[in-house]
């Protein structure tokens, strides 16, 4: 069964497949709860770590479990712009969730052509550890930033698998390979020192994550995002496992992953869904991709936009107005002190407390 499913992923293009029966991940639930405990999660993992290592919590007649990588970003060069927002390269083309679904319920149906099952598809969407089960079904292993790193692709490679209640023969367990070992480019490349010196990401540090996260990113955390929208690819841009693949000649658009700021700050929602809807960065919605635009333009040192972010001391959305202050202070301190200190008055306490402290130079 393992060959005929090999085959026929291979006819439909896909180069990366592998095979696990390992459906209990309690070996990991240690690392999970340290995790938590030092605050390293992001706010889009599974907080009932229980659910995260069982398959069987997902699908209860799970045997065994097909897992695929895609790959992407061949031959990709981060884009150099001093007006313009950038989108990770993962956001490029239409959003790999759907495509990853698309061929993974494709497989399903050719496989059924053989074998009558039942199965349950996932695309970084379910509770589980996509990368763990990934790195048992021999798709990759991991590198010092937690990414699955392939031999033949590197770790520019969208992850999803299948959840079968077929009997599929595989190794029991696969050995952990330490790839990277005194290689420690991309920790000491990470702008905000999110990857830890022997591997792991603590996610509240993490630029890609902060792009995404709806919690308070900290002052100090703001500066090295640059001017990214979505996403953050430097830590696989550096690494030498994926300079073969970035080498290839490519046919990717750079100005694709380019975003107008000022259309941004204006963006209607409806507007914001029809331009960017399709891409896998826009779940997170308008206002985040508006929020990281205003660091954006403070970073990049914008003082044209200066009335533009002014304006959006009026906007209802706290959040907003949080970012927006801190901007206005990065392109004129001066200027700025003055509007904040006479908004004061008309403020809430939340807000009160972030124009006082960036008034007293915390910014």
């Amino acid at each position: 069964m393992k060959q005929i499913i090999t085959d026929i992923a291979k006819n439909m293009g896909i180069d990366i497949i592998g095979f696990t029966q390992i459906l209990d991940y309690s070996y990991l639930s240690e690392l999970l709860f340290e995790r938590e405990r030092m605050g390293f999660n992001s706010e889009f993992e599974e907080r009932d770590i229980n659910k995260r290592l069982d398959v069987r919590c997902v699908f209860p007649k799970c045997k065994s479990i097909i897992a695929i990588g895609v790959p992407y970003a061949q031959g990709y060069k981060k884009p150099v712009t001093s007006d313009k927002g950038l989108l990770s390269v993962v956001s490029y083309g239409e959003d790999y969730h759907k495509k990853l679904e698309l061929l993974l319920n494709n497989l399903a149906i050719k496989i059924k052509k053989h074998i009558n099952f039942e199965y349950v598809s996932c695309v970084d969407t379910s509770p589980l550890i996509d990368r763990e089960i990934c790195k048992n079904a021999g798709i990759g292993q991991y590198g010092k930033n937690s990414l699955l790193i392939n031999d033949n692709y590197g770790s520019f490679i969208n992850l999803g698998y299948l959840l079968t209640d077929i009997e599929i023969k595989s190794n029991k367990t696969v050995d952990t390979i330490d790839i990277c070992k005194d290689c420690d480019i991309c920790v000491k490349s990470c702008p905000n020192n999110a990857i830890l010196k022997n591997g792991g990401i603590d996610s509240k540090r993490c630029i890609s994550n902060l792009t995404q996260t709806r919690n308070y990113i900290p002052i100090e955390y703001r500066h090295n995002m640059g001017n990214q929208i979505y996403g953050c690819d430097i830590c696989q841009i550096v690494c030498p496992k994926n300079k073969k693949n970035l080498e290839i000649k490519s046919n990717i658009d750079n100005n694709y992953l380019m975003v107008d700021l000022k259309e941004l700050l204006k963006i209607s929602k409806a507007d914001f869904n029809k331009k960017y809807g399709s891409l896998s960065g826009s779940w997170r919605g308008k206002n985040i991709w508006k929020r990281n635009a205003l660091i954006s333009i403070g970073n990049l040192g914008l003082l044209s936009m200066f009335d533009m972010v002014k304006e959006e001391l009026e906007n209802p959305s706290e959040m907003i107005k949080i970012y927006a202050s801190w901007t206005l202070m990065k392109l004129n301190r001066q200027k700025a002190s003055e509007i904040l200190n006479n908004n004061l008055k008309y403020e809430n306490d939340i807000i009160k407390m972030e124009y006082i402290k960036l008034l007293e130079g915390k910014i």
